[in-house]
């Protein structure tokens, strides 16, 4: 039974090198699997050691992080902003509802005085 997964993993394996070695064609300015008139073949093998694959996985999960750290403080301060700009309409809203309280009990008091000072007609 083992030696048959054995057989098994391996031609899995060498089946999925030939994914991995694919010959790769330029076509003006497009990339394709498949040759095309006037088209160059490009290499595009990885060429960089396992090392240098480190080290370039840790910068873009270093660059990620940074840039998971700016979204979060530029969504905090677009919430602030949006929390002082709501105080600041309800502030507004309120002033001017006590403007109009206060303009319509003014008026009312003059109308008062007005209907004292006018003689009553009979």
């Amino acid at each position: 039974m083992k030696t048959l997964s054995h057989l098994v993993v391996a031609a899995l394996l060498l089946a999925t090198q030939g994914l991995y070695a694919q010959t790769v064609y330029r076509c003006g300015s497009s990339y394709s699997q498949t040759p095309c008139p006037g088209g160059n073949t490009v290499d595009a093998t990885d060429s960089r050691t396992p090392e240098q694959r480190k080290a370039h996985e840790a910068g873009v999960k270093q660059e990620k992080r940074a840039g998971d750290n700016l979204e979060k403080t530029r969504m905090k301060e677009e919430a602030a902003v949006q929390r002082e700009t709501e105080r600041a309409d309800k502030a507004q809203r309120d002033a001017d509802k006590a403007a109009q309280k206060s303009a319509a009990k003014q008026m009312n008091s003059q109308e008062k005085v007005r209907a004292y000072r006018a003689p009553e007609k009979k």
